[in-house]
């Protein structure tokens, strides 16, 4: 996963306080270890979270996270 797609999820979730913010927040977090796995509630919620982004800089962010997580 690029870097710059973390920064763009990092500042998102430093800018808003939501729960989407949170879990999004604890999804990046999760990137950084290279032993995670994913659970289904988290990679479902991940594919909602960009099936309904409409900012496109971080919908593709996102869709690298997701890449990222599932591999």
């Amino acid at each position: 996963m690029r870097e710059y797609s973390r920064i763009i999820i990092e500042d998102y979730c430093r800018t808003h306080n939501s729960v989407k913010s949170k879990k999004i927040n604890k999804l990046v977090d999760m990137s950084y270890d290279m032993g995670t796995i994913i659970s289904d509630e988290d990679a479902l919620f991940l594919e909602k979270v960009i099936d309904q982004e409409k900012n496109l800089e971080l919908k593709e962010a996102l869709q690298e996270l997701d890449e990222f997580l599932c591999q």
